[in-house]
């Protein structure tokens, strides 16, 4: 397959576009090992929220990098490697505290197998798809189960291998969009999170897929020909 070039970020854009019945933007995030890394007129995001709400704002054509100083919620910036996993997710008391487990040792069993990256970063690019002068590291999409539907015939027409929606409820736009993808290199679609659906304001008739760099090009063919 021909490698996948900066140019291709708006023509894939225009054939999610065409394709799904999207309402928000496809975004694309890129992880950065240091600031000399951050193209030239990307400025740091001017507040302090979370991860999944900088995904909604690139989603309506912001485009910016956001450090571990930006990120609000701990969970998702260190699902993401840009700093340690608190203490308190780690042992799983924050998501039994929250009442979402029987008990602290099955909240730590769940907390062990969420996705998470364990190279560090410096920072996290945001822009949407159309926008990014960068090669994607993931890209997310918000959209309705239809369009889930849709992306997962996308992901199968080469293969004939099952689609993946691999999620517990919780860390959905960073650990099962972002960071599952990341690390595996297989799309992943997920129902969302408590956080992600009251902070970022995800729609109870939206879902959010994420789809690695990895064989990204088969994905746009699959597309084009479906």
């Amino acid at each position: 397959s021909m490698a996948y070039k900066i140019e291709d970020n708006e023509k894939f854009a225009e054939i999610l576009k065409e394709k799904l019945n999207l309402t928000r933007l496809p975004v694309a995030v890129k992880f950065v090992k240091g600031e000399d890394e951050i193209p030239d007129g990307i400025q740091k995001a001017d507040e302090k929220i979370r991860h999944c709400e900088f995904v909604t704002k690139a989603a309506s054509g912001e485009v910016f990098y956001a450090s571990s100083e930006e990120q609000l919620c701990k969970g998702g910036s260190s699902a993401l490697g840009l700093e340690p996993r608190p203490p308190k997710v780690d042992s799983g008391e924050l998501y039994f505290k929250l009442g979402r487990f029987d008990s602290v040792e099955v909240a730590k069993k769940l907390v062990d197998s969420l996705p998470k990256i364990d190279e560090e970063s410096y920072a996290i690019l945001y822009s949407p798809l159309e926008k990014a002068n960068f090669i994607p590291d993931v890209f997310i999409i918000i959209a309705e189960p239809v369009d889930g539907m849709k992306i997962a015939q996308s992901v199968v027409y080469h293969t004939g291998e099952f689609a993946k929606a691999h999620f517990a409820g919780i860390q959905s736009l960073c650990a099962d969009a972002v960071a599952g993808p990341y690390t595996t290199g297989i799309p992943n679609g997920t129902f969302c999170c408590n956080g992600s659906r009251a902070y970022a304001k995800i729609q109870d008739n939206e879902i959010i897929y994420g789809l690695s760099i990895n064989n990204i090009e088969t994905y746009i063919d699959a597309f084009e020909k479906m």
